[in-house]
């Protein structure tokens, strides 16, 4: 069990203020720690927000850490994880993704302890990480509205960043009214539609989620009200489901939807949901605070300092998933641009000017499908899950892909590769230092 972590961090925001990452990071409840965060600066650019601030970093320095201590003591590194997962705030999930990821990625049958003892000059590896993240929805209203002729409408001045947020809004208003998708017309973006929050912090989902819900359980509610005398019985006898409004005690007795709309006249009915954060958060519609485990699986080949992703598999808890297509697509996303950013992403900057070097997008590669091996992902649903409520996706399952791929070309090469992206040229200069920075 880890007793105490000591830490010395320097890092730099170029020319303005520095926070130091979360470390020990996941592992918050190890009884002893001493954290000293020494901020630089820089002749550059001041630092900017990049998706989960400060957790990769956090994540790359605490999981390199607790695999380089498996490896010192001969222990399996998923096993010397397991023994310390008491020291997070989410044990039990944390136990169960590990064993989900290890399950997934096959990693019984693969594993060794630190150094590839297969002859040859390319060496195979497995790597860990955990990491963390808030994502608690943001402050939204919506505005959903009925009109005569069986039209809806949701309205907000959120934005869709190409993350699926148009199809949420869709599917929670449609289903609410008992409608299919295509009877939902969404409209974002507008300054005179109703206030919702930035795209920031994993926040959009659990804010437009309840907004949205609210405004059409409201309009529907004032609906009922005016089909129930036509259907003789009460309001809150009423149900909405496939293209009808029935009796529930009596499905026999219906109108469908456009029918009922008709007794409007000429008046629409539009209503406003409002998401309060904290009123939401205890009433279970939503919540903070998710976990993940990734595993990576490469080969490197020792004679060109080559890292090959071979496969990467992410198990991930957000909560009540309201689309698993678009949820898995964000994870998928996210395992790219991890892969993208631990092997080749780089700016390169003049260490005296602090000018940048890369001359255009030519010099600053990005992963291609070819880079990229074989990806699993994994949502953790069901009891224990889905109660909590919608909590934001966008960021955590970027943060673990650079500590899991790092751990594995050490586990492959028997010796730590200190920096990131792991180019050729860095793997090489390891191998020849051993591992060590100087």
């Amino acid at each position: 069990m880890i007793k105490a972590v000591e830490t010395e961090v320097w890092g730099t925001g170029g020319n303005q203020g520095y926070n130091p990452p979360p470390i020990p990071y996941v592992f918050t409840k190890v009884p002893n720690t001493r954290l000293i965060g020494k901020g630089i600066r820089t002749n550059r650019g001041e630092q900017r927000a990049w998706r989960a601030p400060n957790h990769p970093q956090a994540c790359f320095l605490t999981m390199a850490a607790l695999e380089d201590a498996a490896a010192a003591l001969k222990m399996d590194a998923l096993q010397f994880f397991l023994k310390n997962v008491s020291l997070t705030d989410r044990a039990e999930v944390y136990t169960e993704e590990l064993n989900k990821a290890a399950e997934l990625i096959g990693y019984h049958q693969k594993a060794h302890l630190r150094g590839d003892p297969k002859p040859g000059p390319v060496k195979r590896g497995l790597g860990i990480a955990m990491h963390t993240w808030g994502g608690r929805g943001h402050p939204s209203e919506c505005d959903v509205t009925i009109h005569p002729d069986g039209a809806v409408e949701a309205k907000l001045g959120s934005q869709d960043l190409g993350t699926g947020t148009r199809t949420v809004i869709r599917m929670i208003v449609a289903e609410t009214l008992g409608l299919p998708l295509d009877a939902v017309d969404v409209r974002l973006g507008k300054n005179d539609y109703p206030r919702s929050g930035a795209s920031g912090g994993s926040t959009t989902i659990g804010g437009v989620s309840v907004s949205s819900r609210k405004a059409a359980t409201e309009a529907l509610n004032a609906l009922l009200s005016t089909v129930a005398p036509r259907l003789g019985t009460g309001a809150d006898n009423l149900e909405a489901t496939a293209g009808v409004i029935r009796q529930a005690d009596n499905p026999g007795n219906k109108i469908p939807w456009k029918e009922a709309c008709r007794l409007l006249g000429a008046t629409p009915i539009t209503k406003r949901g409002v998401n309060n954060p904290g009123e939401s958060q205890a009433a279970h519609l939503i919540d903070q605070g998710v976990g993940g485990v990734q595993m990576a699986d490469v080969s490197v080949d020792v004679e060109t300092g080559v890292v090959t992703m071979n496969e990467m598999v992410a198990v991930q808890d957000c909560g009540l998933i309201i689309n698993l297509k678009t949820a898995e697509s964000q994870v998928f996303g996210a395992l790219i641009m991890g892969i993208t950013y631990s092997l080749y992403e780089e700016a390169v900057y003049d260490s005296f000017t602090g000018r940048m070097l890369n001359a255009d997008m030519e010099f600053y590669r990005l992963a291609g499908i070819k880079d990229v091996g074989s990806l699993k992902v994994h949502m953790m649903t069901g009891e224990g899950y889905d109660e909590r409520g919608v909590i934001g996706l966008g960021e955590p399952p970027v943060i673990s892909p650079g500590a899991a791929i790092s751990n594995a070309v050490a586990n492959a090469l028997g010796l730590r590769v200190p920096e990131l992206p792991l180019t050729p040229d860095r793997v090489l200069t390891a191998l020849q230092k051993g591992g060590k920075l100087v």
